[in-house]
């Protein structure tokens, strides 16, 4: 009696999944690129990869499975593995626990989450020239998109697209989450997007560092708001690095502190009271500091000679930040003192030395 591969047996259920994805937006999107579904009863999963005619534009990074590859004729998937070429219109597709992370021959990082569907569309790149024009299809589920910023390319597109919105890059970091009739687009650090609907492709909403928007079917982008810092905190712990990645040099440092009726007490010669303090000293950052305090009867109080007062500060010495600092305190009731010669008493500040 055969034996079953139960890989197979899960694209199965995968593609069955997304045949029922298709009819879903073939009635809410019949203009997006979902009528390119892959019928399940034509695709064969092949263990030994084969590569697509042409160039590649790529390689994976790093797989957990599982994930299938799928290039642009169809004809057959394969198991996606760690070093696997990519070519221009190959398909992604992440299981219920798989997870890819690629890169771009231009530098630029994709990160995938478990059920995600994405297409590479288009991706021209060409360093002598001075050219990169990238296409991204995103048709289902979650991803973060770390783009290399070309300064000196005469022409430098990299867009995604979706069944709702199409974002317009440069060099950003970001992550889209898309489904057949909503989109949500979060900007993390040193981020520039334009982003537009794809019911009215010439109204261009900006977002920069840590915004974020969302964009329904038929409808144009909402407005801007700020992403809160538990919500960053969750997004970078939901795309951390795979091993050797270079996305760790982009990492943030993030501060929370939340509570009711805290007290901070320092007496004496240089004392300092610190709470809910970011302190950063000869450091090389390229990512986020993101400070967050918040509460209520808070009491930070230093007493002394050179005492100093810090409550929901920054302070950053001989350091190199390259990223964005975010510093937000709020509360009720919240007092801050430092009493003494050359005392300091800090809410809410940023210090650079």
């Amino acid at each position: 009696m055969p034996k079953t591969n139960p890989f197979s047996k899960t694209v199965k259920y995968s593609f069955l999944y997304i045949i029922a994805l298709s009819i879903l937006c073939s009635v809410f999107c019949p203009k997006f690129l979902y009528a390119e579904s892959i019928p399940q009863n034509k695709i064969i999963i092949k263990d030994k990869f084969i590569p697509a005619p042409g160039p590649s534009i790529g390689k994976v990074l790093y797989v957990k499975p599982n994930v299938i590859i799928i290039h642009s004729d169809k004809r057959c998937g394969y198991k996606a593995k760690k070093n696997l070429p990519l070519f221009s219109g190959d398909r992604l597709i992440t299981q219920d626990t798989g997870r890819i992370e690629i890169a771009l021959n231009d530098g630029s990082t994709l990160i995938l989450s478990p059920k995600t569907d994405m297409e590479l569309s288009e991706n021209v790149y060409d360093h002598q020239k001075k050219i990169r024009s990238s296409l991204i299809n995103m048709y289902l589920g979650k991803a973060r998109f770390l783009v290399t910023k070309l300064v000196k390319f005469r022409l430098s597109a990299f867009k995604v697209r979706t069944a709702t919105a199409i974002a317009g890059v440069r060099g950003s970091d970001f992550v889209i989450t898309a489904s057949p009739v909503s989109t949500e687009i979060a900007a993390l650090a040193k981020t520039s997007l334009e982003v537009t609907s794809t019911k009215s492709p010439y109204k261009i909403t900006f977002l920069s560092d840590f915004e974020k928007v969302s964009v329904e079917k038929d409808a144009l982008p909402s407005s801007v708001e700020k992403i809160p810092a538990e919500e960053i905190d969750q997004i970078l712990k939901e795309f951390q690095p795979s091993p050797g990645s270079n996305i760790s040099e982009g990492s943030a440092i993030i501060n929370n502190l939340s509570g009711k009726g805290l007290t901070n007490i320092a007496i004496g010669k240089g004392s300092e009271a610190n709470l809910g303090t970011v302190k950063i000293k000869g450091s090389n950052i390229k990512g986020a500091i993101i400070n967050d305090a918040s509460g209520s009867n808070m009491t930070n109080i230093a007493i002394g000679k050179d005492s100093k007062a810090n409550l929901g500060s920054v302070t950053v010495e001989n350091s190199d930040v390259k990223g964005a600092i975010v510093n937000k305190s709020k509360g009720t009731n919240v007092t801050n003192i430092a009493a003494g010669t050359d005392a300091e008493a800090n809410t809410s500040s940023v210090i650079i030395e």
